[in-house]
């Protein structure tokens, strides 16, 4: 059942899906990216340690001249702070760049997000069932396979990088301390350098392996991504309630504007369009339209309200499909317009109810 489930899993992840994983701390991690920084802080490490390494020395005298020192405290606090701030500064660029490379590992894959998901417990991380699937599963030997490859790639580099200097290796007997110290830290630069750049490859393969693994564990199956356009747009059922509530309250207002009307075009009785105007205004607005039971509602309440109805036709058609609620007429239909409340002004006038047909 779970393979058929892995198998109906073919669409990529969505951007919600990728996003609430990073939530959860879900992320595509690489161990190899880490290792990469450390190796490479080592690295500068060992070359700052040739900078410090005069201080490193001068601190030998203190241990060959111990015996001239007398146990006071005038001569040794003054010899103990200076054996302290030599190693301060001996150690201080070493720790600070063991700590940067710690942390610049993980946040150069991801930026840290805060998520109790990794706290709260689970059984499965102490079930040996899952213990053994993940000893003797397929990732456990993918993991083998990676460390048998790492180990090889890095032998054949140290190898090799210590291959140019095997005809010096006999000479290392008749060096001093200091040159053994110089030989041994060029060997282990040269060694390191070599390291590192190779490492870099393995770095971002495994970086792209493991974001590989992570895009097909979040991949979705057609259901899901229904699912989840579902909850962020809405059913459809729920969409036509919506619109039609809007609907409903759009009609609700539109008719409480309707008493306002100043005339009332029809055609004769599919379409209905509620012209206003009044003195400063600077044309007629739409308050008010409708087409056949919509259309015959604001007949009757435009009877109720004593409102002219007027019967034209063509401009009644071109009112309703020109002319938004709440806009005013375009400028093509002013004339035809004027004509009208031109006519029901001079009625008002008159106190009579209109009766004209166009």
């Amino acid at each position: 059942m779970a393979e058929t489930d892995d198998d109906d899993k073919t669409e990529a992840p969505s951007q919600k899906r990728l996003d609430d994983a990073r939530a959860k701390g879900d992320v595509p991690r690489s161990i190899e990216v880490n290792s990469w920084f450390v190796l490479s802080g080592l690295t500068l490490i060992v070359g700052f340690y040739n900078a410090t390494l005069s201080k490193g020395f001068s601190l030998s005298r203190f241990f060959s001249e111990a015996a001239s020192y007398s146990a006071n405290q005038s001569t040794m606090l003054p010899i103990l702070w200076e054996v302290l701030s030599t190693l301060g500064e001996y150690l201080l660029v070493p720790f600070t760049i063991a700590t940067a490379a710690a942390l610049i590992g993980p946040l150069a894959q991801h930026f840290p997000t805060p998520s109790l998901d990794h706290a709260m417990p689970k059984l499965s991380r102490v079930s040996p069932f899952e213990g053994i699937k993940r000893v003797m599963g397929s990732g456990a030997l993918a993991q083998f396979v990676k460390n048998l490859a790492k180990l090889i790639i890095v032998g054949t580099v140290v190898s090799m990088s210590l291959w140019g200097e095997r005809n010096h290796l006999g000479e290392l007997s008749d060096m001093d301390a200091s040159a053994l110290l110089e030989f041994a830290r060029n060997a282990l630069i040269r060694i390191l350098i070599a390291v590192v750049s190779i490492y870099a490859l393995v770095a971002g393969g495994d970086y792209f392996f493991q974001w590989l693994s992570w895009q097909k564990r979040l991949r979705m199956s057609r259901q899901d991504l229904k699912d989840e356009y579902k909850q962020q747009e809405g059913s459809p059922e729920i969409k036509n309630k919506l619109r039609q509530m809007r609907r409903k309250l759009s009609r609700s207002a539109m008719m409480g504007n309707l008493p306002k009307a100043t005339v009332i075009v029809t055609n004769p009785t599919h379409f209905a369009v509620a012209l206003k105007f009044d003195e400063g205004m600077r044309a007629p607005v739409c308050v008010a339209k409708g087409v056949d039971v919509l259309a015959l509602r604001i007949r009757q309440l435009a009877n109720e309200h004593d409102i002219p109805i007027v019967e034209d036709r063509p401009l009644a058609r071109s009112l309703y499909r020109l002319v938004e609620v709440d806009e005013e007429i375009p400028l093509d239909l002013y004339k035809p317009v004027a004509e009208i409340i031109g006519y029901v002004m001079r009625l008002r006038m008159r106190r009579r109810r209109p009766v004209y047909e166009k």
